[in-house]
């Protein structure tokens, strides 16, 4: 058979066959490659970085190991060595960690075998060395707590110098292979990919050209027939049903063509019956009328449907604003708890001046109902014109009510009043400013007056139990939210006023650099063990009774200085209090 007698169904899935067949080649190769650069890639990144960061944290953090031994062994504070001890223990600590996170990529990379054995060699031999200045270490610790101080200097610039240097060099030479060999793979995954993007390239001008050439050769087979089938509709279109087409192939072309001369002949014989079926296409219009009729009708449902789905739609907004609405109130909910307990001092603070007002209003009122008396007995002594009587009457009656005292006493009265009044409204505007929940913007404030409202806001929770010490700086306005800092003051205060058991100290310091302010809030309470102080800022995490915290407290004030683009840090231990360093930008 003929190429040109094929389908052309079948002809363009030839053509298509084999530009898809190419691509499909081109793409394997590439997939297959790309596979390759991508499994270098993640063997860099996911285990050779990684590796070379724990190397790179194991050099710094014995530096800084190695330079805190030389600080601690000539500092003479007990308080700085205490101090520095602590500092060398944590880097300790660290750098055991560094060397599990690097035994476990190293274990991953002896899996993929991709570890080399110069490498293996040199870790055991750092590992067999770092426990050895570990003990050394401890036995450098152990003559200073003897007060051995020379020794213990000796032993640091002796022996373990020496382990020191050694245990360097093991991670420098680490350091350098982790870098040539994480260097060779990103060499083979570019070269791997430059072969493939040329390959890749090349087959892509020859899939260009090949697909060029089917075109130009199926145009030349579909395009010549289907010209000559539109001139021959255009002689139909304008009144010439004699068209015949030469059929000369057995494709769908040629079938059309003999089609479209059963057309033609068809039309012809149609043209006869058009008048017959003039009467039946207006019956048809008139019922296409009526369909239509009934298709506007449908649209008008569809048109209410869709009002519907957009009144849904509206609903579902409004109800998503209320969910976030809701997660901020949640945001808030630890605020809330704050204020909550505050509630019992800020009723002890605002009931005194009430109880002072309503004890003084029924005095007054009697005051006020003998003084109406009295102009009363002169109104009814006018009217009776009984005048010199009345009178003296009167005269003796403001001689019984003592009419000067009781001038006095309604003026005493209402110094009361108002003064009561005065304290309520004292009491009132420290809440709102303590609070300041409609706060959205940034605005200058004195982080003194903020610690100086917070503690009025507490008063009723600290006073005959805590005392507070303060040492207050002299600093600048800052910009802030001062509402939230309060909020901060508020959860770290009342959570050292809870640590102390029984009477106890609160100590509150702020200072300022130049660059910084810092707030140091030190209290004497029970302190907290180390798994507690690392899980604090953790949400949710409380070690109150169930109910009595929401374990947000710490939480949102980690936020609320991070907002402020400052620091928290807190330092504690058990049965020695705790203290929280607040650092703020003076901006």
């Amino acid at each position: 058979m003929k190429f040109r007698d094929l389908k052309l169904g079948i002809k363009q899935a030839l053509g298509f066959g084999v530009i898809l067949a190419i691509m499909a080649g081109v793409n394997i190769f590439a997939i297959t490659k790309m596979g390759a650069i991508k499994a270098e890639i993640d063997e860099i990144s996911a285990n050779r970085l990684p590796r070379a960061i724990a190397i790179s944290d194991l050099n710094l953090n014995t530096a800084a190991l190695r330079i805190s031994q030389l600080q601690h062994a000539f500092t003479a504070e007990k308080a700085a060595q205490q101090k520095q001890k602590n500092m060398m223990i944590a880097l300790i600590d660290r750098i055991n960690e560094n060397l599990d996170t690097y035994a476990g990529l190293k274990a991953a990379s002896e899996e993929r075998q991709s570890h080399s054995k110069t490498e293996d060699s040199l870790y055991t031999a750092f590992d067999r060395k770092w426990e050895a200045y570990q003990d050394l270490s401890f036995t450098f610790f152990d003559f200073l707590e003897d007060g051995k101080t020379q020794q213990a200097v000796n032993l640091l610039n002796g022996e373990a110098q020496q382990v020191f240097d050694d245990f360097s060099a093991d991670l420098i030479a680490l350091v350098n292979i982790n870098k040539r060999d994480s260097y060779a793979l990103a060499v083979r995954a570019e070269q791997t990919y430059q072969a493939t993007r040329y390959i890749s390239i090349t087959w892509l001008i020859i899939t260009v050209l090949t697909s060029a050439f089917i075109a130009a050769g199926l145009a030349r087979l579909i395009a010549i027939p289907v010209r000559n089938l539109v001139t021959a509709a255009g002689q139909i279109a304008e009144g010439d049903l004699n068209v015949q087409l030469e059929s000369l192939s057995k494709d769908e072309i040629g079938h059309l063509s003999h089609s479209f001369n059963q057309m033609t002949l068809a039309l012809r014989e149609a043209r006869e019956n058009m008048q017959r079926q003039a009467d039946k296409l207006q019956e048809q219009q008139t019922e296409l009328q009526a369909s239509n009729l009934e298709l506007e009708r449908k649209s008008q449902s569809l048109a209410q449907q869709n009002t519907e789905i957009e009144q849904k739609n509206r609903e579902l907004e409004r109800t998503m604003h209320q969910l976030r609405k809701a997660q901020q109130q949640l945001v808030q909910s630890e605020k809330m708890a704050s204020l909550g307990q505050l509630t019992a001092g800020i009723a002890h603070e605002i009931n005194n001046p009430i109880n002072f007002v309503s004890s003084n209003v029924n005095p007054l009122r009697r005051d006020l109902e003998d003084l109406f008396a009295l102009l009363a007995e002169y109104e009814a002594t006018i009217e009776r014109q009984h005048l010199q009587e009345q009178f003296t009457a009167a005269r003796k009656l403001k001689e019984e009510l003592d009419f000067n005292f009781l001038k006095q006493e309604v003026n005493s009265l209402l110094d009361g009043i108002k003064e009561g009044a005065h304290r309520t409204s004292e009491i009132v505007r420290g809440l709102r400013n303590f609070t300041r929940l409609d706060e959205d913007e940034r605005k200058p404030a004195n982080v003194n007056q903020c610690l100086e409202s917070t503690l009025l806001m507490l008063k009723h929770q600290l006073k005959n139990r805590v005392e507070v010490i303060k040492d207050f700086g002299a600093l600048p306005e800052i910009m802030c939210y001062p509402g939230k800092l309060n909020q901060v003051f508020t959860n770290i205060l009342s959570n050292a006023s809870q640590a102390i058991s029984g009477a106890g100290k609160i100590f509150i310091k702020t200072s300022f650099d130049g660059d910084i302010v810092t707030i140091s809030i030190r209290d004497t309470g029970k302190g907290m063990t180390k798994e507690v102080k690392q899980r604090i800022f953790e949400p949710f995490f409380t070690t109150k009774d169930v109910g009595e915290g929401t374990g947000l407290g710490l939480s949102i004030t980690y936020g609320i200085i991070e907002e402020h683009d400052g620091n928290i840090e807190v330092y504690s231990e058990p049965d020695k209090g705790s203290e929280f360093v607040i650092t703020l930008p003076a901006k």
